[in-house]
């Protein structure tokens, strides 16, 4: 198995072709009480293909340890890795999910100002210092709306409507995407789990899922792609998880339990009742 190359990430790091491995350390902030804070030292490994990041690890430890881990994973990993293709699924399926998510962000000025139904570059005028501000904020959000928006839909729709479209066109290939995960994902009970690797986790995400075990928030983190898959076989057509082996699901419940995330959590995720969990995991 050909290991892949390793390079640091720092203000020097230019992407490479091809799938690649990349470290940076940094000092991570934990809450330990109501305005009490534990820093600590740490880094993230990257994997990543040309400039994209399709997974990322987060550990404590020195920038000594950043290289070794580094490294060892990256002798762990090759181009045909058996979970890369997964890897790769769910990090274009994070991605739409992110780009629906900003342009709805971008969109909510134009809406928020005169709830939509003016242009915000028309020759309106307000002496309130509020509807002066919320008109020059959608008008940002309209320039960068039209920029971004597919030309073909703003020929057929007004922008607001068009750019509507587009999220729910986001929205409908992300859950495609992770729908093809979970149904050409390998067999998690019999192949080796790429236990390092994450999603590339927005900083709000990656807080709400640490804060599920304040006292070991990195443990939860890591079972994010039992968990992402969970969620996509969950959200299947019934004669798509027929297709599925419910081994497939079990292994799934099981390593996302392994790794610390609550019952409570993999209910919610899969949709699986807790008594369908504890028979799964009872030996």
């Amino acid at each position: 198995m050909t290991s892949l190359d390793v390079e640091r990430w720092d203000e020097d790091y230019e992407p490479t072709p091809g799938l690649h491995i990349t470290y940076k350390t940094g000092t991570f902030t934990t809450a330990v009480g109501a305005d009490q804070w534990l820093q600590q030292p740490g880094y993230t490994v990257h994997l990543r293909e040309g400039g994209v990041v399709l997974a990322k690890t987060e550990l404590l430890g020195s920038p000594w340890d950043a290289r070794d881990t580094a490294d060892e994973i990256s002798l762990d990993t090759s181009p045909d890795h058996a979970w890369i293709p997964t890897l790769r699924t769910l990090s274009h399926a994070l991605r739409a999910t992110h780009h629906a998510d900003a342009f709805t962000r971008t969109l909510n000025p134009m809406l928020v100002w005169r709830y939509g139904d003016i242009d915000p570059d028309s020759t309106y005028t307000s002496y309130d210092e509020t509807d002066r501000f919320e008109q020059d904020a959608a008008r940002s959000a309209k320039a960068v709306l039209i920029r971004h928006v597919p030309a073909g839909l703003q020929a057929d729709l007004p922008l607001i409507q068009a750019a509507q479209t587009h999220i729910g066109s986001l929205r409908t290939r992300a859950a495609e995407l992770r729908a093809t995960a979970v149904q050409e994902m390998p067999d998690p009970a019999t192949t080796p789990r790429p236990q390092h690797w994450i999603a590339d986790y927005t900083r709000l995400e990656a807080q709400e899922i640490k804060d599920l075990d304040p006292a070991h928030p990195l443990g939860p983190w890591l079972a994010d792609l039992p968990h992402r898959l969970l969620r996509g076989w969950r959200d299947l057509l019934p004669d798509e998880k027929e297709a599925i082996s419910t081994g497939h699901r079990d292994a799934l419940v099981t390593w996302a339990l392994e790794w610390g995330l609550p019952k409570t959590v993999v209910s919610r995720a899969s949709g699986l009742a807790r008594t369908t969990i504890d028979r799964i995991i009872k030996p």
